[in-house]
């Protein structure tokens, strides 16, 4: 009898015990890395440790310069949906600086549940379609820096920063299959990315941009066109974040902390419910940067764009209390009408 409601004592423990206990919420998403455009790495080997105790690893291309932000390579990998990831390992080459490094550090875990648990909006359905995260992406530079977003349906967040340290690497344990290869071939990528090469003659390499690049400002983007009312921001910013405004965003469209834009689309509608889209792709990064370093980064700060209810006479001017300035380095004829 004293048997039996023993088993029973600990029965009920481990009821209670699971009870309390918040179950594991998987989510579908892949994991992919991303580069410089003009500093291009490869992820020699990476993975995320996720919270059930599984792993997924990090794909690469050879050589990975798909611009800051942009994510590169998809592998599907275990199961469709999984546990979100608790730490990241991650050794790459990069290639101008002929270094390889490495990491492991634990990832802000709570942070990422919380964006998962919100889930994202898709804007293009009906604006009110609940979906999620997808991509959990990866990206390093030269000097060791390594950011980790997460991205779904045009949105993507900054969620972390690491610094990795330099190490030493055996060609023979990066290309197993090309033993003869040597180093410096490895790192040669004077014919594979050109462009890149031609930068590193040119200026060297820009350590600590990428920090730069994820400096704030209070702004926030809007219209001035008669008889015209703004539907849609899609915003990608240098630090490689990136946001899309629309329904209750867009109308409200507060001013909120906002890494300086790389391009931004307007979306926006006539009294006919005629839409057009106007896109600035790409803000000239000297143009651009210049012109937030001018003003007072404790005031807010707007980007506009103007013209005639025709839709003639166009003008994208940055702004500052009286403050105006021109931005010029654009091409005012990058619009056209939109169609879903």
């Amino acid at each position: 009898m004293k048997k039996i409601l023993n088993c029973l004592l600990l029965f009920a423990i481990i009821l209670i015990s699971c009870k309390n206990k918040p179950m594991m919420v998987k989510y579908e998403w892949l994991p992919t890395s991303s580069a410089p455009e003009l500093y291009p790495t490869n992820i020699c080997n990476g993975s995320f440790a996720l919270e059930d105790g599984k792993s997924v690893y990090i794909p690469t291309s050879g050589i990975n310069h798909t611009g800051w932000g942009y994510a590169g390579p998809l592998h599907s990998q275990g199961e469709d949906l999984k546990a979100l990831p608790v730490k990241l390992s991650i050794t790459w080459a990069s290639f101008l600086e002929k270094k390889f490094y490495t990491g492991s550090w634990d990832m802000p875990i709570d942070k990422i549940k919380k964006l998962f648990e919100k889930g994202t909006i898709d804007w293009r359905g009906d604006g009110t379609h609940p979906s999620n995260y997808s991509l959990i992406t990866v990206g390093c530079t030269p000097g060791g820096l390594v950011i980790v977003w997460v991205y779904g349906d045009d949105q993507q967040i900054e969620v972390a920063r690491f610094q990795a340290t330099e190490t030493n690497l055996a060609i023979k344990d990066v290309v197993p299959s090309n033993p003869s290869l040597t180093l410096e071939e490895y790192f040669d990528v004077s014919k594979s990315v050109p462009q890149a090469y031609e930068n590193l003659k040119k200026g060297g390499i820009q350590y600590g941009i990428w920090d730069t690049y994820r400096k704030k400002y209070d702004w926030r983007a809007r219209i001035e066109i008669p008889n015209h009312k703004l539907i849609n921001v899609g915003i990608e910013m240098f630090n490689g974040e990136e946001e899309t405004l629309f329904n209750e965003t867009v109308i409200n469209n507060t001013f909120k902390p906002r890494a300086v834009p790389r391009l931004i689309d307007f979306i926006f509608e006539n009294k006919s419910k005629a839409q057009t889209v106007f896109q600035i792709k790409y803000f000239d990064e000297e143009e651009i940067f210049n012109l937030f370093k001018q003003v007072d980064a404790t005031k807010p700060i707007e980007v506009v764009l103007r013209m005639n209810e025709d839709l003639s006479n166009r003008r994208l001017v940055f702004k500052q209390e009286g403050k105006e300035f021109t931005i010029r380095k654009i091409d005012l004829e990058n619009m056209w009408k939109y169609e879903q």
